[in-house]
């Protein structure tokens, strides 16, 4: 792994692990919808940086998602909760910034806040071991 690629994916698991956190404040003051939100790009940012392990590099949303489920899932490098909680978090994002007919409530929320966090740290613990592990 590059040097250069190495330095991308920490900037990416930075600024996921900012978003997780500003999820989790956004929760606390009943700001479930932007929580929800927060949540998804914590994920999508992790994700996007868990590609790069590949040399993959996708900017459509759903492209970062169908090379995860194909590079990651289906290949069984990560459990296939991973991709149920990729999936949920990204549909109940776009119930929640789309749908004028849709309300997060605080269930929904800390469910989508939680497994996001669960996900950040799977993810997290596999690319620090990526990242050691290449020279």
């Amino acid at each position: 792994m590059e040097g250069e690629t190495r330095v991308l994916i920490e900037v990416r698991l930075e600024r996921s692990q900012e978003d997780i956190e500003t999820a989790k404040e956004l929760l606390n003051l009943g700001r479930y919808r932007a929580a929800v939100n927060r949540s998804y790009y914590a994920i999508l940012g992790a994700t996007a940086a868990l590609l790069l392990t590949e040399k993959i590099e996708r900017s459509k949303h759903s492209g970062i998602e169908a090379a995860y489920i194909q590079y990651f899932i289906k290949t069984g490098i990560f459990e296939k909760e991973y991709g149920r909680i990729f999936d949920y978090v990204r549909k109940k994002r776009e119930e929640s910034d789309y749908s004028a007919k849709t309300t997060i409530d605080k269930e929904t929320a800390e469910r989508v806040v939680s497994d996001a966090n669960k996900y950040l740290v799977r993810l997290t613990e596999y690319l620090r071991i990526q990242i050691q592990g290449i020279h």
